[in-house]
């Protein structure tokens, strides 16, 4: 199988900033028309101009209208010079769909700052694999922006608009247990589990090799994070990773109270020989970081501790 890495650089997008317009993108499920007004509401309340694509409020089913109707409000996103950020509205399911017929070149010649994660780990991953584009992991407007507390709103912010001073050691507010020492240095990638193993045996499969792998899912029972660890595992993901962060795992179906989740999940990465630990506040989870994909990192296992070492956007 030919991976899908075919960049020979990391495109950085440049810094949002109040005042820009910042496109709202639906490549996935619908959104509730008032959650939609909500998020509308808090970004104009951050000086940013949000412009809702014409068919971000479409709804057919499960998906936020047809596959035609999404690619075209994301190639119209990237294509248009007056918009800085792209920010996707919700997850779901539907960002696979439409990987067969995306324009990479016009996004490789129009970066800007992309915002998602959830179904977006099946976007944003191809993006950055085949453009070199640095991809945002992050809350997306409706299904978490709005409703999460501060910290994520601070943390995607300080991200996307270039406000902090790199190396940045992001702040975790989770509980963290280390499964293997060590310190890994590498580019971030990763995202949700089930469009991770989704990916598997495509020509999106991410080629993970020399990457900090992070990942995170949300209401699965423990015989399915098993499958789809297999999966990963068979179809090469960990081969060759630096190191490996296990992120938020959020209302996971037990019914062993002497068999938690941590134990689960270290016996399922047992076989990795590099540094790896579980309980970084990224994902489902109502705090979670932001964390730019493609850019480098360095991770501390022991510790915990995350530093991306570079800004992952350029500043003004």
């Amino acid at each position: 199988m030919t991976l899908l890495q075919t960049n020979n650089s990391t495109i950085y997008p440049q810094a949002l900033k109040p005042g820009d317009s910042l496109a709202i993108c639906s490549p996935a499920a619908p959104s509730k028309p008032e959650d939609m007004a909500t998020g509308i509401a808090y970004l104009e309340a951050l000086r940013l101009r949000p412009k809702v694509m014409p068919h971000a409020q479409d709804n057919r089913y499960y998906l936020a209208g047809t596959d035609r109707a999404r690619l075209e409000d994301l190639h119209a996103a990237f294509a248009d010079p007056e918009v800085k950020g792209i920010l996707a509205a919700r997850g779901g399911y539907g960002c696979m769909r439409l990987l067969s017929q995306l324009d990479w070149k016009l996004i490789q010649n129009n970066p800007k700052v992309i915002i998602g994660f959830s179904d977006l780990t099946s976007l944003l991953l191809p993006l950055y694999e085949r453009t070199g584009l640095v991809c945002f992991h992050g809350p997306m407007l409706t299904s978490n922006l709005i409703e999460n507390d501060s910290y994520s709103q601070t943390e995607l912010w300080k991200q996307v608009m270039g406000t902090v001073d790199y190396p940045y050691t992001v702040n975790n507010l989770a509980s963290y247990t280390c499964f293997k020492p060590g310190i890994a240095e590498g580019p971030l990638k990763g995202g949700n589990l089930s469009l991770l193993a989704a990916l598997c045996g495509t020509p999106y499969q991410p080629n993970t090799k020399g990457a900090i792998l992070f990942i995170e899912d949300w209401h699965e029972q423990y015989y399915s994070l098993d499958r789809q660890f297999q999966q990963l595992k068979m179809a090469g993901l960990f081969d060759g990773i630096a190191g490996l962060i296990l992120c938020d795992f959020i209302e996971i179906t037990t019914q062993w109270e002497d068999y938690p989740l941590a134990a689960l999940l270290q016996e399922l990465t047992d076989f990795l020989k590099v540094p790896a630990g579980f309980g970084l506040s990224v994902g489902h989870g109502d705090q979670s970081a932001t964390l730019p994909i493609g850019c480098s990192a360095r991770f501390e296992a022991t510790s915990g501790h995350l530093q991306i070492l570079c800004a992952p956007v350029l500043r003004h």
